[in-house]
């Protein structure tokens, strides 16, 4: 028995020993760098610590648990060389603080859980003496059929309405001090579990077989790639009145959740995109051949790996373009029933379904390579007999980050230090305050919306270096709404709605003496006159861009015929798409009237969206 005491208690010893001398061992790192792009970040942690000459183990802690092992990168002075290291996540290590406001939200929630027993008792007690009074009126009143008097049952009823007035008015105090306290507690409750995201966080160790020259003090530089972080850039667009300059001021929401917090951090932004690994395309040889639509393939195949079958599919055996339509004849012919031929699908050196390797997504392969029948079984064997698609899926941190290069991405470089919580809560950051010129008209289509719009129109945006993203617009010190700035754009010109005005009305309205329907033979002909009307009702002259719209035939036997004669000359048709365009000046206070006329020619019985 001491035996077997003395064998514990020593196995104890050593035991705490090991967790002691792991802790001596062990150093914090400093989180100094985060480079956040659209999609991850790369994140520079130093620490330092003092090694004996020869062989040395440590464990840098504070590192991000959610990282890409292949990007690790570690940097030793003083001519120490990192023989091994292994990267591990640490989830057994509690948090050695609770935040003061944790702290005081639980007190609150303790505070109002004991004033909840309380309630409850009293609610109990309360409810006990109800039933208690309803039973000894009952008997009393019971009792009267063997005598009891008229005046003691007038005084039990007077006594029981009064003491039954008494308990329900306590009772009705008590449920509300208890609906009170669940609402309050549910509430607290709900903050601290916000608050526990903040400390509720997993830290990685990086652990370091390192051989030292000499004794001293050693400087480390762990630098990595995380997914979980990432950055949007947005804008806020003030605009104070038209004879003033348009204010963008760039901004940016960045969110992480790295299980760390990154506290005062030297922040840079890039553009770069991390999944953008792609090469620029190059053309080969265009063959000519006939093209038979591939079938696609039955439910059935998915549960069966050994045999498939083709759904029934009709061929297009001849297309000829006749007046400048295509026209397909079908054969009348079915195509017979046979066993699907799919190639052998290999992923990363593992055969996988071909399902599942079709529904993966483009922006995680590196590469694909066709193999022919002759090349695939011969490394594949018989199994590859229709050929095989060699996949290879990204995989490291150089598959994932694009070159930078100014002439490509934008670096934002912020030179104060930024602190980002780890809870994922978008952060904003101010980057850049622009001003720019804008060319103002007003806009208004009637035909889709009775409102006039005022249009801020910005030239030479490109220079500006905007990026895509969504915009506050504000405007004479009014929030109008929010905008999407695209700078995949082609037009020259980045129009910006600033709100409907009421003071340029536009009346729209069908002229029925200038509108007429009419049959010819086997046809009918509709002619439409259309009237609009244009005030400015500002004491400032305004520039009127008004747009209206005719049909467009797609058929043979519809004609449309937009009549010049009775339309107001316009300033630009827009012919494809059947739009015209009105744009003029108008004086203060001046009315304007344009008129549109078409006529459409189709056969009887038709039922065109006229």
């Amino acid at each position: 028995m001491k035996t077997k005491l003395l064998f514990v208690t020593a196995l104890s010893v050593c035991f705490s020993l090991h967790i002691w001398a792991q802790d001596e061992k062990t150093v914090k790192s400093k989180l100094e760098d985060a480079t956040v792009f659209f999609q991850g970040a790369e994140l520079v942690h130093t620490a330092s610590y003092s090694l004996l000459k020869g062989d040395n183990e440590i464990y840098i802690e504070g590192l991000s648990s959610n990282i890409d092992k292949n990007s690790l990168k570690i940097k030793a002075s003083n001519g120490v060389i990192v023989s091994a290291y292994e990267f591990s996540v640490d989830f057994l290590t509690e948090n050695k603080s609770t935040s003061a406001v944790a702290r005081k939200l639980q007190d609150s929630i303790d505070f109002y859980q004991k004033k909840l027993q309380q309630v409850n008792t009293d609610i109990n007690i309360t409810t006990n003496l109800i039933a208690l009074l309803q039973k000894g009126t009952d008997k009393n009143v019971a009792g009267s059929e063997k005598g009891l008097g008229i005046d003691e049952l007038v005084k039990t009823m007077d006594y029981y309405k009064t003491k039954s007035a008494e308990l329900q008015a306590v009772q009705a105090v008590n449920n509300k001090k208890k609906n009170d306290c669940d609402i309050a507690i549910t509430r607290l409750n709900k903050q601290l579990s916000q608050e526990a995201l903040k400390n509720d966080k997993t830290s990685g160790v990086l652990k370091l077989s390192l051989a030292s020259p000499l004794a001293s003090i050693c400087n480390f530089t762990i630098s990595y790639y995380t997914s979980a972080a990432s950055w949007v850039p947005f804008y806020d667009i003030n605009i104070e009145s038209t004879d003033k300059p348009i204010k963008i001021l760039s901004k940016s929401k960045v969110r992480q959740t790295t299980g760390l917090d990154w506290e005062r951090v030297k922040l840079t932004l890039s553009t770069a995109t991390p999944s953008n690994g792609k090469v620029a395309p190059l053309f080969s040889a265009w063959f000519l051949e006939n093209y038979r639509p591939e079938p696609r393939l039955s439910a059935e195949m998915a549960q069966n790996s050994y045999s498939y079958a083709m759904k029934e599919a009709r061929s297009l055996e001849v297309s000829e373009v006749l007046n400048g339509s295509m026209v397909a004849e079908e054969s009348g012919r079915d195509m017979l029933k046979k066993e699907a031929q799919l190639p052998l699908y290999i992923m990363d050196g593992v055969p996988v379904d071909a399902r599942y390797a079709q529904s993966l997504d483009p922006l995680s392969i590196k590469n694909t390579e066709v193999l022919d029948r002759n090349s695939a079984t011969g490394m594949y064997g018989s199994r590859a007999s229709n050929g095989a698609v060699i996949i290879t899926l990204k995989s490291k941190m150089d598959d994932f980050i694009t070159q930078k290069d100014n002439e490509l991405n934008v670096v934002y470089n912020i030179d104060m230090p930024y602190t980002i919580p780890g809870n994922g809560k978008e952060q904003t950051i101010d980057l850049q305050a622009k001003e720019t010129t804008a060319e103002y008209k007003y806009y208004s289509a009637p035909k889709l919306d009775t409102e006039t719009y005022l249009l801020a129109e910005i030239s030479d945006w490109e220079k500006l270096n905007l990026l895509s993203g969504k915009a506050n617009i504000t405007y004479d010190g009014t929030y109008v709404g929010e905008s999407f700035i695209d700078t995949r754009s082609t037009h020259s010109k980045l129009t910006l709605t600033l709100g409907s005005d009421r003071r340029v009305p536009v009346k729209r309205e069908k002229m029925q003496d200038y509108s007429s329907t009419r049959f010819l033979g086997n046809d009918v002909k509709q002619v439409f006159t259309y009237r609009l009307t244009v005030k400015n009702n500002q004491n400032k002259p305004v520039k009127m861009v008004l747009k209206d719209q005719y049909p467009i035939s797609t058929q043979k036997n519809i004609e449309v015929e937009l009549i010049s004669k009775d339309t107001t000359p316009w300033t630009a048709n827009k012919e494809d798409m059947g739009v015209i365009t009105w744009e003029e000046e108008l004086k203060p206070g001046e009315t304007k009237v344009y008129q549109i006329s078409y006529s459409v020619k189709y056969p009887k019985g038709s039922n065109l969206n006229l």
